[in-house]
Formats: C-alpha cells, sequence, structure tokens
C-alpha cells in the first residue's frame, strides 16, 4: 500500500499521528523539558515541537551514516543545513535555548543505538557537526530576524500612507536578506507566510543570478 511502518504502527495503536507513537515520544519528551512547553496544548508550539523532532531525527541519521554527509551550500550537504538551521528556528520559536540541538540529538542517537550502531559509532561526530552548525545560524538568524522585522514594518508604513495592501516581498529585499545577511531564502518564505505573504521567488532568482555572473 506504500503505507510504510511508521504509519503502520501509528494505525495499530490507533494514533493520530506517527508524532503520537513510541517513536517519537522520547524526543518529544525531551523538547517538552528544554522549552518548558507541552506537547499538544498550544497548535503552533506543537508544529514546532514536530518538525524539530523530524528534522533533528532526519539530521542526526544523515550525519550519522557511515557516509557521512557534512553540512554546506551544495548537494546533500545543503539539505542537511536546511534541515538543521529550520529546527533551530523552531526551537526558538518555543523557546529552546542555544545548544540544544545536541541534547535532543543525543536522545535520538540511544533510542536508535541497538538497531543502527553506526549510529553509536558517529555520536561524537554528529554532535559536533550539530553544534558548529546551530552556532553558525544562531548569528545569521539573529541579525536576519531583525532585518526581517525591520522590513515588514517598512512595508506596513508604505501600505498604510498609500492605502494599499502588500502581500508580496519584492525579489531584491529578500535577496538582500540573503546576500547581506546570510539569511536563506527558504526561512524568508516561511516568515513570509507566518505573516500572510509570499516572496517574489522568480525576481529573487533573477537577482540571485545577476550576482553569479557580476562575480565570476
Amino acid at each position: 500500500t506504500g503505507m510504510g511502518l511508521e504509519r503502520t504502527i501509528c494505525v495499530l495503536l490507533g494514533a493520530k499521528t506517527v508524532y503520537e507513537t513510541d517513536l517519537f515520544s522520547g524526543i518529544l519528551g525531551k523538547i517538552e523539558e528544554l522549552s518548558g512547553k507541552k506537547y499538544g496544548e498550544d497548535a503552533e508550539a506543537t508544529r514546532s515541537m514536530r518538525i524539530i523532532a523530524d528534522h533533528l531525527r532526519t539530521a542526526t541519521f544523515i550525519i550519522g551514516d557511515d557516509r557521512g554527509v557534512t553540512p554546506s551550500n551544495v548537494d546533500q550537504g545543503y539539505v542537511l543545513r536546511r534541515l538543521i538551521r529550520r529546527a533551530v528556528r523552531h526551537g526558538m520559536r518555543i523557546g529552546l535555548s542555544e545548544g540544544v540541538t545536541t541534547q535532543i540529538a543525543k536522545v535520538i542517537v540511544d533510542q536508535y543505538r541497538d538497531v543502527y550502531p553506526e549510529l553509536a559509532r558517529h555520536e561524537d561526530f554528529i554532535l559536533e557537526q550539530l553544534t558548529l552548525e546551530e552556532a553558525r545560524f544562531q548569528r545569521t538568524l539573529r541579525q536576519g530576524l531583525k532585518e526581517f522585522e525591520k522590513l515588514l514594518e517598512g512595508m506596513r508604513k508604505g501600505a498604510l500612507a498609500t492605502g494599499t495592501q502588500i502581500t508580496v516581498i519584492n525579489g531584491r529585499a529578500a535577496f538582500k536578506l540573503y546576500d547581506t545577511y546570510g539569511f536563506p531564502i527558504e526561512i524568508t518564505k516561511e516568515l513570509a507566510a507566518e505573516q500572510g505573504m509570499t516572496v517574489d521567488e522568480e525576481g529573487f532568482a533573477q537577482r540571485y543570478k545577476e550576482h553569479q555572473e557580476t562575480s565570476h
């Protein structure tokens, strides 16, 4: 049926989602402990907890594989970087302090170490890579969020002055966040969506292309 093991377990246990099974109970329990929030009490916090649990579990397996991938700006490394950074941002949203990705990763390694011994073998490497990537992104994120808020404030003032409604962040502004402050376009899109807005991705792509051409 293409259901997969996790969804099969979910159905057999009568759970609403895989996050209510023991596959995630330990991970979510650690996130609850670290954040002081309870899973299921608040829709937004619950969504963030799910994203953190899912993304960090995936990242732990990617780094812990014998052919381990490390965060980078290309290919598989870029996918890994996006997973970790999205988890970190949602961690900030629910009050997780810096450096907690490794504490969550330890729970994941302990849970799966008997079935996937490579995780135990590479545990130090997993924790090292998560620490480095989180530290890099925390600096980028703090500055980028400030600039995003400034951008929104300017757009709102402009809309108020002209009596118009602005629903799109233009490509120039999105590229400035990326180029000047290292703010990933994926995070800009997610933040925009939370405000009921979209990003001019074509405009961003055009700016990116022009930048690449002039820098070579």
